[in-house]
């Protein structure tokens, strides 16, 4: 038996049918409008921020350049990709001299992050990139766990660092108009992904993301111990004098300020390997004792210093640079000085889905001339087989050095 539908019937049908597509329609413009809508709310937070804090007003405020970014920006943020919308708000962030910001994925165990897979010729990478130079960025990399990894570049300025096993990308770098590089790294729940800031390739080593050229020839480790400072004497004239953290936590006070009263009457001999390396820094509460201690001290200070000496660390070496018997030796410094936080508050995006870290300190001018530079020692010491000790103590030895 067949049926059909008369005018009337198939108009209806035809009506219902636009009306259907309408409200889908509308829909879709709904949700779309409301995505680009909760993305502009995080955008216009994090400009209110930024403009708050005394980096910005003192490198950006009033250029129109960084108006204009930020009005770039928000024409284009309708992306339902958090970690797209994510990038796009590090754009107002990227332009800022101010490596103590901070900006991140909320911690949310229940997050789905799937990483990024590229398929990646083994062969044809190791062939290309093992014999790349040590202070190139490209190149083939190990982690510390013996792992190999590439880093590959993408774009202009812009390079993954890529499992060689699993294809997986596991940071995304790219070059800072300061001459440094920013990452995005990787690090699972339940912290997806997060910023770090002000990096540099040094001696074969990818400045803190503890990775190394393949074939590369490290420096023995440092060996800190369960102590975060020492003092012992190497022989009869040398005294060693290591400080690992100048945090100033109430606990780490305490412990820095009964090794202070230690040792401050007992370093008399006429030569002195102070050690800054891997000092992540804190504050003056904590360094200032020791800052005293070594001004007033009258014999000849080798102070050893890398990539790890970072924030009140480096202002400390800024302030020890005018005595006349000092001699800096090591690697160049982090170049993530100044600014900083005196409360280390933290702010939620309002969409609940990002974590901004402004700093709130003003920056002395004699350390801005050092942010995302560093401070260049001036004895840089390379990957020999003594470790930088031992490569100090030779510099100990010859007294006939003009100072």
């Amino acid at each position: 038996m067949t049926f059909y539908l008369n005018d009337n019937r198939l108009a209806h049908v035809a009506r219902r049918g636009m009306l259907y597509m309408l409200v889908l329609a509308l829909f879709t413009t709904s949700k779309l409008l409301g995505q680009e809508s909760k993305n502009i709310a995080d955008l216009d937070f994090l400009y209110r921020q930024i403009q708050h804090l005394p980096s910005y007003k003192a490198q950006l405020k009033g250029k129109k350049s960084y108006q204009s970014l930020y009005q770039e920006i928000r024409k284009d943020l309708s992306s339902s990709d958090e970690f797209e919308v994510y990038q796009k708000l590090l754009l107002l962030i990227h332009p800022i001299n101010d490596n103590h910001l901070g900006f991140w994925r909320k911690p949310d165990p229940t997050t789905e992050f799937k990483p990024r897979v590229i398929a990646l010729d083994t062969t044809e990478t190791t062939a290309k990139f093992s014999l790349i130079s040590d202070n190139s960025i490209e190149g083939i990399y190990l982690r510390i766990d013996g792992s190999k990894h590439a880093l590959l570049q993408f774009k202009t300025n812009f390079y993954y660092l890529q499992n060689f096993k699993t294809g997986i990308i596991e940071a995304i770098i790219n070059r800072t108009a300061f001459g440094s590089y920013d990452a995005i790294l990787f690090i699972g729940l339940p912290v997806p992904y997060v910023l770090n800031r002000n990096f540099r390739i040094k001696n074969g080593k990818l400045g803190n993301l503890n990775f190394y050229k393949v074939n590369h020839k490290l420096t023995n480790p440092l060996l800190l111990g369960q102590r975060k400072f020492e003092y012992r004497k190497i022989k009869p004239e040398i005294s060693y004098l290591r400080l690992s953290s100048f945090s100033a936590s109430n606990d780490n006070f305490r412990i820095a300020k009964a090794f202070y009263d230690s040792i401050r009457t007992e370093i008399t001999t006429p030569y002195l390997v102070v050690d800054l390396r891997n000092n992540l820094g804190g504050g003056y509460r904590t360094s200032k004792q020791f800052l005293t201690l070594l001004k007033k001290y009258r014999g000849t200070i080798f102070l050893l210093q890398n990539s790890n000496t970072v924030s009140n660390a480096e202002q400390f070496l800024i302030d020890l640079r005018s005595k006349k018997k000092l001699m800096t030796l090591g690697e160049t410094t982090r170049g993530t000085i100044t600014y900083g936080s005196n409360y280390g508050n933290t702010v939620t995006l309002p969409s609940g889905r990002f974590i901004f870290y402004p700093t709130d300190m003003r920056g002395r001018a004699k350390d801005l001339v050092f942010e995302s530079i560093g401070i260049e020692p001036d004895v840089f010491l390379g990957n020999v087989s003594d470790d930088w000790i031992e490569q100090t103590l030779k510099y100990v030895n010859n007294r006939n050095m003009n100072y």
